[in-house]
């Protein structure tokens, strides 16, 4: 498959309020394109005029420097086909018969149910997963196994573009990945267009390769996940601050909003020290932000995307130099730190000859009779560059009571198992 689709000065105005303000941009063959933007950003109404839903103002939509104003239906249903936002199931239809619709832009007169159009029908069921559901109501269906009947019935049309609008609302989590991995299959071994409408700005970045960031129906950002989702992009489109980090495990950037709330704890909350940081903190010291617990963070170095995380936040942090061991004064600082919290938590971060010295600064917490609470490391996952010295320490803090945690949501079940009081109250 090789097609490319080329928006030329697209306007679209309502009375006199423009939606879509002179939209120019190519996508080329074989790409994940996301649509980002907040309501009324024009993602929709830029999918609808795509799909000839909606007759624009003004420009050019063009596939293959072809016009498709010059397209009829059924040629442009055989380029192009659309997955909607919601899918109603008002008639009684199977999966198998609803998949099949998806061939009507090729069946010629009382043509139904050829052997080529059959041949369609389990090849997108196959491919989507549904063949098992064959002869299921669509109306008996969940949301996620729906949303997957309506791709195989627009694969069914052997589509080179393929649109989708939200395709991830109202899905659960799993849904949702699972879902999104479906589409980026498609992509890959089909060499399907795919061009999604998308809120999620965290599935965005890992699942698609380009990025469109709309804003007053203009476009504000295009590109990959790195040149669009940013502080300043993300800020001028959605009127919130953003934290930008990556995914310790998949790598692909992570979008966290501060609100008014953050940085703001009840005064319930005791103060909890997070040893170290890396990518592998993220997650956690993300999450107990948003518990409304005070962080203190270190040490880290100034380039740490966790010391990036304390000064978005203001939270207290212990800065070390790069590629240096913790000196006697960062070490004091650190200890100094550790005595204000109720509660150290070690992330499973690697350890290096620099930064075992912080381990002895969580063992002096354990003798103080200060709660510590240690996150086991993956299996297979490479952490431990001392010679063995840091699993050593760890093993002997773990003997000396700390607690140990494997799941990251384990944490906010100590804390509501066991209560810890911040020393200042008690």
């Amino acid at each position: 498959m090789s097609i490319e689709l080329t928006v030329h000065d697209l306007t679209l105005q309502y009375e006199s309020d423009p939606i879509l303000d002179r939209l120019s941009f190519e996508i080329p063959p074989g790409r994940r394109v996301a649509l980002l933007g907040a309501n009324g950003a024009g993602k929709t109404t830029l999918l609808r005029c795509i799909s000839k839903a909606l007759q624009p103002s003004a420009g050019a939509i063009l596939i293959d420097d072809r016009d498709i104003e010059s397209l009829s239906p059924r040629a442009l249903a055989r380029t192009m086909a659309v997955v909607p936002q919601e899918t109603r199931a008002d008639f009684d239809f199977t999966v198998e018969e609803t998949v099949t619709m998806g061939r009507l832009p090729y069946r010629k007169r009382f043509a139904a149910g050829e052997a080529g159009e059959r041949a369609a029908t389990r090849r997108a069921m196959a491919a989507t997963g549904v063949s098992g559901l064959a002869k299921r109501s669509i109306a008996t269906l969940s949301g996620g196994e729906k949303q997957r009947v309506i791709i195989a019935r627009a694969l069914c049309q052997e589509p080179q573009i393929l649109l989708l609008d939200e395709p991830t609302a109202n899905l659960d989590l799993g849904y949702q990945h699972n879902l999104l991995e479906l589409i980026t299959r498609l992509n890959r071994e089909e060499g399907i267009t795919i061009i999604a409408a998308i809120h999620d700005l965290n599935l965005a970045a890992r699942f698609f390769d380009h990025l469109l960031l709309l804003s007053g129906g203009r476009i504000l950002a295009a590109g990959t996940a790195e040149e669009v989702i940013a502080p300043g992009p993300i800020k001028s489109a959605y009127g919130v601050d953003a934290f930008i980090f990556r995914h310790p495990l998949t790598g692909s950037l992570q979008v966290s909003v501060r609100n008014e709330k953050d940085g703001r704890p009840g005064a319930a909350r005791p103060p909890i020290h997070v040893i170290g940081g890396g990518e592998e903190a993220l997650p956690l010291l993300e999450q107990l932000q948003r518990g409304g617990f005070p962080l203190s963070i270190g040490p880290v170095t100034a380039e740490d995307s966790s010391h990036r995380f304390a000064l978005f936040y203001d939270l207290p942090v212990i800065k070390v130099d790069p590629f240096s061991p913790v000196s006697d004064e960062v070490h004091r600082a650190h200890l100094a730190l550790i005595e204000k919290a109720a509660l150290v938590v070690v992330p499973p971060i690697p350890y290096g000859v620099g930064n075992l010295r912080n381990l002895e600064a969580v063992e002096k917490a354990l003798e103080e009779g200060r709660p510590v609470a240690i996150f086991s490391h993956p299996p297979g996952a490479a952490w431990d560059f001392t010679g063995g010295e840091a699993g050593r320490i760890l093993k002997q803090l773990k003997n000396k009571g700390a607690s140990v945690l494997k799941e990251r949501d384990e944490i906010m079940a100590l804390l509501e198992k066991e209560p810890i009081q911040d020393e200042e109250e008690g």
